[in-house]
């Protein structure tokens, strides 16, 4: 056995070297993923590995990194030109949407496909189209006294309709809200006045009944 100096052996020292190139290996390759981000490692074998909040090793030279956002995004969806309701009304609708990149296996796997290393801003650009569409099918199939007396039901037919072409995405919908609705003629302000005036007039009814009885008592 060939032996070095103090009696080492070559073998030995050899062993010693390789365990500290693994160690350097394995150490260069550590990856450890946040809570808001998926860790894609592929390139090895053939199903990609996924990590999300938790660590793994990325072996060098064989394997490649990639990112898949997770976060919450905020879209804000306004209708640019003005869209006509049921009733044949030109409207204009804004909306704030929030959405998210599914965990689901099934889902997170689309995902991939269409948002991988894309920043928040690019995923935006890439739903904003696609949402507007959505929201301009259901004004098309609501009256405006639907969409603007109740904005959450609007809302809501503007998320399950939205959903099934996001889903197709890999994105889930948090929530709809709309924020605005106007027109050109003034109409949502006049449906406003109208329902002050019936208001103060089913008032009036009531205090004057109110005092009625209490005279006859």
């Amino acid at each position: 056995m060939t032996t070095i100096g103090l009696g080492i052996s070559l073998p030995l020292i050899i062993g010693i070297i390789a365990a500290i190139i693994l160690i350097g290996i394995i150490a260069s390759g550590y990856v450890k993923a946040p809570p808001d981000t998926a860790y894609v490692i592929s390139g090895f074998k053939k199903e990609p590995r996924i990590l999300i909040g938790r660590a793994g090793i990325k072996i060098p030279f064989l394997e490649r990194l990639d990112k898949l956002l997770l976060k919450q995004v905020t879209i804000d969806v306004k209708t640019e030109d003005y869209i006509p309701t049921l009733d044949f009304i030109n409207i204009k609708v804004d909306a704030v949407v929030k959405v998210r990149v599914s965990t689901e296996p099934d889902m997170i796997r689309l995902a991939m496909r269409n948002f991988l290393n894309k920043s928040v801003q690019d995923i935006m650009l890439d739903l904003q189209d696609s949402l507007q569409g959505n929201m301009k099918e259901i004004i098309g199939a609501m009256s405006l006294k639907d969409i603007n007396n109740n904005r959450d039901a609007f809302g809501n037919e503007v998320q399950t309709k939205a959903q099934v072409d996001m889903k197709k995405l890999g994105v889930e919908i948090i929530s709809c809200n709309i924020q605005n609705v106007t027109d050109r003629n003034g109409l949502i302000e006049d449906m406003g006045m109208d329902n002050t005036s019936k208001i103060k007039k089913e008032a009036a009814i009531a205090k004057a009944e109110a005092d009625r009885d209490i005279a006859i008592a």
